[in-house]
């Protein structure tokens, strides 16, 4: 079997650990299997197929997406090569995000790309490693952030018009998928407020109830990231239609791991575009 170059979403179900420890007898510890077999179900549930049935205990769906669990870490990846793919994994990781909030799931995770290699008993591959990064490799700045980052190789690989932009958003010199800009119809609709009940009836901790909260308070979305003098707009060159007189200096890559962190990406495009990069004062 050869490697599939594929985005890949992974979720991570935090505090999972602290769960195991309090498992003192069998009865116990399947009943913490049953709310994992649960919360994996409702993950299933949400993927966006094209052509999707949910039963009481499993799920049908068309090929577009091939969902995979390690424990506790919920994985999305695809076997096959669809237009417009790295942008739909925007739409899947906010859908499954706000599933898994509402499942009892201290969601945390990270979008990547890359190739990987999906057998029986073995899911390996740089688009795994690369997922698995953003969501327990970051740096310190938004380690305790309970969203989905995305990583410098599937932004690079982004089709950027504003329908996919306006489902990201950038924090720290990172950019994550924007907490609140997707609303599903059943789901209902997400605010700052809902995100944190979500995550304090969890059971988070302080620190990451506290990174959130400053996380969607300060982020830079679409329309922030337009003005003059923003952060992010200093770091991508966005700029209102209006105001663009020539076309936008575009980052070429040969492979899909060119980048293995933001620093080199926010460097490369400072370099196309004839700048500098400068970081700023939390992540210099």
């Amino acid at each position: 079997m050869r490697p599939i170059l594929s985005p890949v979403l992974v979720l991570d179900a935090l505090g999972m650990s602290s769960k195991i420890d309090k498992c003192r007898n069998p009865d116990s510890l399947m009943d913490l299997v049953t709310e994992l077999d649960e919360q994996y179900h409702g993950f299933r549930s949400k993927v966006p197929h094209k052509l999707i049935m949910v039963g009481r205990k499993r799920v049908f769906g068309t090929r577009d997406f091939t969902t995979l669990r390690l424990n506790d870490m919920f994985i999305l990846y695809s076997k096959k090569r669809v237009k417009n793919q790295p942008g739909k994994y925007l739409i899947a990781g906010s859908l499954l995000y706000h599933q898994l909030l509402l499942n009892g799931f201290i969601a945390r995770g990270g979008l990547g790309f890359g190739p990987v290699v999906h057998r029986r008993d073995l899911f390996l591959g740089r688009g795994f490693l690369d997922a698995y990064r953003m969501s327990e490799k970051r740096s310190r700045v938004v380690q305790e952030v309970c969203g989905i980052l995305v990583s410098p190789s599937l932004y690079t690989f982004i089709s950027w018009s504003e329908h996919w932009c306006r489902l990201l958003c950038f924090y720290e010199d990172h950019c994550f998928l924007h907490p609140t800009a997707l609303t599903d119809p059943d789901l209902g609709e997400f605010d700052e407020d809902r995100i944190l009940r979500c995550l304090t009836k969890a059971g988070a901790t302080r620190d990451k109830i506290t990174a959130t909260k400053r996380f969607m308070e300060r982020l830079e979305d679409y329309d922030a990231a337009l003005l003059a003098g923003s952060r992010s707009r200093y770091l991508t060159g966005w700029k209102p239609k209006k105001e663009r007189t020539e076309a936008s200096p575009t980052i070429e890559v040969d492979g899909p791991m060119s980048f293995d962190d933001w620093p080199s990406v926010w460097a490369e495009v400072a370099r196309v575009r004839n700048t500098t990069y400068i970081p700023s004062e939390r992540n210099s």
